[in-house]
């Protein structure tokens, strides 16, 4: 979510076009996402899981939440609890390829690699091009002990 999407959410609520508890989602989610520029992931984890638990994000907006929290998760350890966030993501989002390759960079670290090189393969599908899913390609093939392969997925 940018700053200029919610000040938009802000403007509609001071307008009646959005709930109060909406902006506060809102708002809540765009601190959030402001918590990674100072490395605090779990106050991150608090302002997303707030956010979420509201009810009040319009799906679009939940989509990113569960993004973020979901890398704030993964960013302390909590793998099992990523992976949660990105399936229910995946579940409003089913064309979303980074949060196939989100999922499948918290599967390798978990190491579950099976699944893992099902959702990135998945990933690479719906964006070709996108050189975080290629490189996570390329740590799998190393971790299944493929060097070879390795190196020519993350160049």
């Amino acid at each position: 979510m940018t700053r200029k999407s919610g000040l938009l959410i802000l403007a509609l609520a001071l307008a009646g076009g959005v709930s109060e508890a909406g902006a506060d989602a809102v708002g809540d989610s765009n601190i959030c996402y402001a918590q990674f520029a100072t490395g605090d992931y779990r106050s991150a984890i608090d302002y997303c899981t707030r956010a979420i638990d509201s009810g009040a994000l319009p799906e679009e907006d939940l989509v990113t939440s569960l993004l973020n929290r979901g890398v704030a998760f993964k960013s302390v350890g909590e793998y099992d609890r990523a992976i949660a966030d990105y399936t229910r993501a995946l579940a409003l989002a089913p064309d979303d390829a980074l949060l196939y390759q989100n999922r499948a960079n918290a599967l390798r670290e978990k190491g579950d690699l099976a699944p893992a090189l099902g959702d990135i393969e998945k990933a690479i599908e719906l964006n070709p091009d996108s050189a975080g899913a290629w490189y996570v390609r390329g740590a799998l093939a190393e971790a299944l002990g493929n060097r070879d392969v390795a190196r020519r997925y993350s160049g």
